[in-house]
């Protein structure tokens, strides 16, 4: 394929030194915590030295230098199987390379896609589903408000706040959808849905196929801007992070309003009185970061400000938390892609959530829900899953 000249000079500044296969960053107060705790989930999964970060790098650089070419079955499967998760960021020793590696893994998945080489089998159908449908799960679009628990003719054309669901919450996880929306109703907000709404594009980004994210992130914007919200609210992690950081950076989309992530949104409301959490839930609980709100946007306090202040709840840490925190598995195209890559690195999280002795694991973003609640199924596991807008829906309802 020639010099891929995005990243060339990035896959220099490898030296392989290992810190992305472990957790290398501890803070003063986890100095308790065993050193090299694990934090590549493909490297670990597969156990060998291609799959972790540092070998992904080197693969990258053998492309930029002529002497790989992308056209190996082998070498796609290895470029794919990784959640972007972005862990190996946090840990990497090398100043520049630390904030560049999933961006150069996303940029050989992007020429993979040109090249008419991938994405994967599994994944090249979301993106052929999405064209179809304005969705990854071939779900018929005029179906995208089903779950909504009141008729849809009470939601205005216009109002000052817009909930934007996401695919996931819309067709699979219909339980988060319908909590966010119940919340928002009961508090009075002045909120709409759009029945227009494509799939933010993530899934597609991820998995190198940029085109047809870019016309569902264009066709976003301009039904976000017609309803004349100033404020965009998503209980989606992936939405998020692709309405707040690529639509503005990789797209270069303008908009004006501020786009806020719904635990964030209760948590303002909450300070300011205008949601009130007078019951008690009596449960011990563990946070799983997601990736796209966690390493990606830095948003690590707020939904455990959240959570402390339910009354009766108990939140009790995992070993790997926040920045370190190791991945559910179904990001970057994995769970479709490698659905035996998921399944080991949600199990692997569920076990952690297990040792803390909590009785459920929480987080907030629908697809981490969908896949560690796989593993709990799968596994019969004694955990409950839960997203934290359910809780509160619980209480307030």
């Amino acid at each position: 394929m020639g010099i891929i000249t995005e990243i060339e000079n990035w896959t220099h500044m490898c030296t392989r030194c290992g810190t992305c296969h472990n957790v290398y960053k501890l803070k003063l107060w986890e100095k308790s915590i065993p050193d090299w705790l694990t934090i590549c989930p493909a490297g670990e999964k597969y156990g060998f030295e291609p799959y972790f970060p540092s070998g992904k790098m080197w693969i990258a650089r053998g492309i930029t230098e002529g002497k790989l070419e992308l056209d190996d079955p082998e070498l796609l499967k290895i470029i794919y199987s990784c959640t972007l998760c972005g862990n190996c960021e946090t840990q990497c020793q090398t100043d520049i390379l630390k904030d560049h590696i999933t961006e150069i893994i996303e940029t050989l998945r992007e020429r993979i896609v040109e090249a008419g080489l991938g994405p994967m089998p599994k994944q090249k159908e979301f993106g052929e589903w999405t064209k179809k449908e304005h969705n990854p799960y071939l779900e018929p679009h005029e179906d995208r408000l089903n779950w909504l628990p009141f008729d849809k003719s009470e939601l205005p054309e216009q109002a000052d706040i817009i909930y934007f669901v996401g695919c996931t919450s819309s067709y699979r996880q219909k339980n988060i959808a319908s909590a966010t929306a119940n919340i928002l109703k009961k508090l009075g907000v002045n909120f709409t849905i759009s029945k227009d709404e494509w799939c933010c594009g993530s899934p597609l980004q991820r998995t190198g196929q940029v085109k047809i994210a870019k016309e569902c992130a264009e066709h976003n914007i301009e039904i976000l801007k017609k309803t004349g919200a100033k404020r965009v609210v998503t209980s989606c992690a992936g939405c998020y992070r692709m309405l707040v950081k690529d639509y503005k950076e990789r797209y270069e989309l303008d908009y004006d309003f501020e786009i806020i992530h719904f635990p964030d949104f209760l948590l303002d409301l909450l300070n300011k009185g205008e949601l009130k959490l007078e019951k008690s839930i009596n449960r011990t609980i563990t946070y799983h970061d997601p990736c796209h709100i966690g390493r990606h946007m830095g948003i690590y306090d707020s939904p455990r400000e959240m959570l402390e202040k339910i009354p009766g709840i108990k939140l009790v840490e995992m070993e790997r938390i926040k920045e370190n925190a190791w991945c559910c598995g179904s990001g970057g195209g994995v769970k479709s892609g490698f659905s035996d890559l998921a399944m080991f690195a949600a199990k692997e999280r569920c076990d952690e959530a297990m040792k803390t002795g909590a009785q459920a694991l929480v987080s907030t973003c629908p697809f981490c829900w969908r896949n560690l609640n796989d593993a709990i199924e799968v596994n019969n596991l004694n955990l409950k899953m839960y997203d934290l807008v359910e809780l509160i829906w619980e209480i307030i309802k």
